[in-house]
């Protein structure tokens, strides 16, 4: 989940976005009638390289119940500075190639995640990537080179709506193939999150083959998120999208504690 608060926090520049503020409150209020008491804040595009705002959620909700992924620029970042944010409860940095419209070199990808992989490798760090799923082809070679960094993708890997409108299963989708590698690698892992996002559907049938072939293909692999506050999406009724999620992983015979909980707990070090 995130938080933002565009009155406390200023946003980035290149902010592509004006939220409404979403506070670690407001998250408590809503999460909490889902039994949710330990939660991920992940760094939202709109602040950029200035975790101000997801910190300060941290710090309230507390290394007990909170774990963060933040944003950094790793040639200014000192190895001193990762290590106060891992003592508050960071546990993973995020790149958003997706939703700012990057255009993905080859090169540049395989040298950009060498560089954050080098630098939160001792941290035990999750690379945490919002990228296309048509691009996971240019990853398929890279992710094995670093050293047992752990990868997450975004959103079921993102397809596009393209391709989704093409497919009749999954494996119809680009990039399938090469996410269905890296999952069988182990060292990849997917966020069960945000269907919503890729198609208004919430029982779409090729959202629901991707959810389904991810879940029967690594169980321990696939992260459940809320993607609260639904950014862009306001006024969304998120019920029948995470319902649709619930039904899909318990008809692949996956117990839901293992795909809400412990897998989560597992890739951002939250083990009691």
């Amino acid at each position: 989940m995130h938080v933002v608060d565009p009155r406390v926090f200023l946003l980035d520049k290149a902010a592509q976005y004006q939220p409404s503020p979403h506070t670690l409150d407001d998250a408590n209020a809503l999460l909490g009638t889902l039994g949710i008491e330990k939660m991920v804040i992940v760094q939202p595009s709109i602040y950029g390289d200035d975790n101000s705002c997801t910190l300060d959620g941290l710090r309230k909700l507390g290394s007990a119940k909170g774990r963060a992924v933040v944003q950094f620029d790793p040639d200014t970042t000192s190895a001193m500075q990762l290590r106060e944010w891992h003592d508050l409860g960071v546990r993973g940095v995020r790149l958003n190639f997706k939703s700012v419209g990057s255009e993905l070199d080859a090169d540049l990808l395989t040298a950009t995640m060498h560089k954050y992989a080098d630098a939160v490798r001792e941290l035990g760090w999750v690379v945490q990537l919002y990228i296309a799923l048509e691009d996971v082809p240019l990853l398929e070679r890279v992710v094995p080179e670093l050293g047992g960094v752990k990868v997450c993708f975004d959103h079921f890997g993102h397809p596009s709506p393209a391709s989704l409108a093409a497919a009749k299963t999954a494996h119809d989708l680009p990039g399938f193939s090469a996410l269905a590698n890296l999952l069988k690698q182990g060292q990849t892992w997917v966020k069960i999150s945000a269907s919503y996002r890729i198609n208004m559907d919430p029982r779409h049938p090729v959202v629901e083959s991707l959810c389904r072939e991810v879940v029967k293909l690594r169980p321990d692999r696939c992260v459940f998120a809320t993607d609260w506050p639904h950014t862009r999406y306001d006024g969304l009724n998120v019920g029948p999208y995470l319902e649709a999620i619930l039904d899909w992983v318990g008809q692949e015979g996956v117990p839901l504690q293992q795909v809400l909980v412990d897998n989560a707990e597992t890739v951002f070090d939250a083990k009691a």
